[in-house]
């Protein structure tokens, strides 16, 4: 099993504070994030009827945002990516030096031939019942390596709405709390994705993590790692570059 890539979903949360954007950046790569993620929405397509329309207004990046926290993110060893909504926001995001997309459950399938023409990676969140319809075969990612992941779409999502959840490479968790993240990499999941907040900065749900869930959420898969692929038996214990210098324990031992 993969270590599991762990996706600290800054969402809307910043409030289009740059500052407090890049204070998040900081505390996910400290606390053990591989990837960030922003809303890559343009407020032009929201309706102004949508009961969040003046927090999106408020909350929408512009390219140089983008731009600024993508290099900034580099510059701090982890990966950017940001969720296109529309054909327009994936060859926005793919002209702003964007090569991984981030394509929400409730879009799924149906942004996928555009992702990928235009992006290298593409993280592709289908909800339950939903078929991946060919979007991992060998010929549709022949220039864009697909990652099907799994969501519940509701916010927040029942503990008991797991037990739907068709296994998929990852998962992208709307849970209260951290047991179904666990669950899910116990399980599995080689891609886990999780809202992110800082305690007391910017906007807080219910469903968020904060850096000491998330910290504990890095030990946990790097657990799960360790004990599904550190070490394997073939007659004597190997570790995990394949050599014999460990013998089999005894049966007092185990």
């Amino acid at each position: 099993m993969p270590r599991c890539l762990l996706i600290a979903e800054l969402a809307t949360n910043h409030g289009g504070d740059l500052s407090l954007a890049k204070s998040m950046i900081d505390a996910a790569v400290q606390y053990g994030a591989d990837i960030v993620k922003t809303q890559g929405y343009q407020i032009r397509h929201l309706s102004k009827l949508d009961q969040q329309y003046a927090w999106f207004q408020q909350a929408e990046l512009s390219d140089d945002a983008h731009k600024m926290l993508k290099d900034y993110a580099e510059d701090q060893g982890v990966r950017y990516l940001s969720t296109g909504y529309t054909v327009s926001d994936l060859y926005r995001l793919s002209r702003l030096g964007l090569d991984a997309v981030k394509i929400g459950s409730g879009e799924g399938l149906s942004l996928w031939p555009a992702a990928r023409l235009l992006f290298r990676t593409a993280y592709l969140s289908l909800p339950w019942g939903m078929e991946a319809e060919g979007a991992e075969s060998p010929e549709s990612t022949a220039h864009c390596t697909c990652h099907v992941m799994a969501a519940v779409p509701l916010y927040p999502a029942p503990a008991e709405a797991w037990s739907r959840v068709e296994q998929r490479a990852g998962y992208s968790d709307h849970h209260v709390g951290m047991t179904v993240a666990h669950i899910a990499i116990a399980n599995g999941a080689s891609i886990l994705e999780k809202h992110f907040h800082l305690p007391g900065r910017g906007r807080n749900q219910a469903w968020n993590m904060d850096p000491d869930d998330l910290a504990t959420l890095r030990q946990w898969a790097d657990a799960v790692h360790q004990a599904t692929a550190g070490t394997a038996y073939e007659g004597r214990w190997k570790d995990a570059g394949g050599t014999n210098d460990r013998q089999r324990p005894s049966e007092r031992d185990v």
